[in-house]
């Protein structure tokens, strides 16, 4: 009965720890988040568009040709046809790069071969006729610049694409650039002046043959120096400020430089202006100098024969306007013409003092019939002309004096003591004639 009874308290615990673990469950459940639903295959992404290989090939600008490995075209490109000028059925399955005479002979077809072999290959520029291919009239000379690339699938190329570019604008640039630089380098050998560059620093950076000659030295003893090693250096320090002073200017600077030189001494007139580059920065200074000794030795000359002819006429004029007429041993006439003035009364006076002492002349006379005015130059001239003579101890007598002429001696009351007046000059030229006779006669 005990037994019995220890059974069913067994019964009743287990009947709890039942209730308790559904209990225990159920709460779990309840805790729990919710269950996730079972994860759905991801729908594939949208493929790419695809890309409109030929249309890229037909909008290339340069033109493009596609050769099969027999050398044969595959396929051009629009431009291709408009550049040569030729329906495009005159080119694919017709045309062969390696039949071409003109493309095997000018290096195309060995660049297709390179290609053929895997080899990426850029021809140099070469000339070229396009040929037309219903009309030879319109084909054209141009230089080419050809690239050739193997188009592979997998290890093995199964097409050559060429790319072309006309380089011909190109090439003329550069050819006309080099026909500028021989005319230019022409210029500056031949012309007939001093065409020198030098840098920021004073270094000959460019030397002509006149540079050369004027130096006596070799283009490559000039270049990459300072004018101190050629010339002295004073002289090399003038330049140099030169050289200074055109560089800050913006207009030529131009000066007269004497050289000595081994051959002597030389002038030359010389313009320097600055040299820049692409961004205005001085980078140097350019010199043109123009040898003009020849010149300066002729305007010196030149100068010279001036002078003496100045000095020339001077005494020539000095002659006509102050005659000295000795007309019989110790008698001399002077006949005064034309208008006096003070610095012709002195020449007068210089002249008749001077043919006095050197002809020892005991008479003179001053005629004044050609002077048609009696200012006071005239007077003044007889009067000083009187005093001087008297003071070499000669006898003045003046002829021809006009009424005028007297009438400013009186108003002057000039002394006229020992001065011998006559109308005429034929009758002072018997009154000095009969004054020498009888000095001539006189114990």
């Amino acid at each position: 009965m005990s037994t019995q009874g220890g059974d069913d308290a067994m019964l009743v615990e287990n009947a709890r720890l039942r209730a308790r673990i559904e209990e225990l469950e159920r709460r779990l459940a309840e805790a729990a988040p919710p269950q996730a639903t079972p994860p759905q295959a991801t729908p594939a992404p949208t493929s790419e568009p695809r890309v409109p290989f030929e249309a890229v090939f037909e909008l290339l600008p340069m033109p493009v040709f596609v050769y099969r490995t027999d050398g044969v075209v595959a396929a051009v490109n629009q431009i291709t046809c408009t550049w040569y000028k030729t329906p495009r059925e005159y080119l694919v399955g017709k045309y062969n790069v390696l039949e071409d005479p003109e493309t095997i002979s000018k290096g195309f077809a060995d660049g297709f071969l390179r290609a053929l072999a895997g080899e990426v290959v850029t021809l140099p520029a070469i000339p070229y006729v396009i040929k037309h291919e219903t009309n030879e009239d319109l084909g054209r000379v141009c230089w080419l610049e050809v690239t050739y690339l193997p188009l592979r699938e997998g290890t093995e190329v199964k097409f050559v694409v060429a790319l072309l570019r006309d380089v011909s604008a190109h090439r003329e640039a550069e050819a006309q650039q080099r026909r500028s630089a021989a005319l230019l380098q022409s210029i500056i050998e031949n012309a007939p002046l001093l065409i020198y560059a030098v840098d920021a620093e004073g270094r000959f950076t460019v030397a002509n043959r006149q540079v050369e000659a004027a130096l006596g030295l070799s283009r490559g003893e000039v270049l990459g120096h300072r004018p101190n090693a050629f010339v002295p250096e004073d002289m090399a320090a003038r330049f140099a400020a030169q050289d200074r002073e055109a560089m800050a200017s913006s207009a030529p600077v131009v000066v007269e430089d004497r050289l000595e030189l081994p051959d002597g001494t030389h002038v030359f007139i010389t313009t320097k202006f600055a040299l820049r580059d692409d961004d205005g920065k001085v980078t140097g200074v350019c010199g043109i100098s123009a040898d003009i000794t020849e010149r300066v030795r002729a305007e010196e000359q030149n100068l010279r024969l001036q002078e003496q002819m100045f000095r020339v006429r001077e005494e020539t004029l000095r002659s006509i306007s102050t005659p000295l007429l000795p007309i019989a041993t110790g008698v001399l006439v002077v006949p005064l013409v034309g208008k006096m003035t003070r610095e012709r009364a002195d020449l007068v006076i210089e002249a008749l003092l001077h043919g006095i002492s050197s002809q020892q002349a005991r008479i003179a006379i001053l005629d004044v019939t050609g002077m048609p005015e009696a200012g006071p130059e005239v007077t003044d001239a007889l009067i000083r002309a009187a005093r001087s003579v008297r003071l070499l101890g000669a006898e003045i007598v003046i002829t021809g004096v006009r009424p005028s002429v007297a009438q400013s001696l009186v108003q002057l009351e000039a002394d006229l003591g020992g001065i011998v007046t006559l109308g005429t000059l034929e009758r002072g030229v018997a009154y000095a004639l009969s004054r020498r006779s009888h000095r001539g006669a006189a114990p």
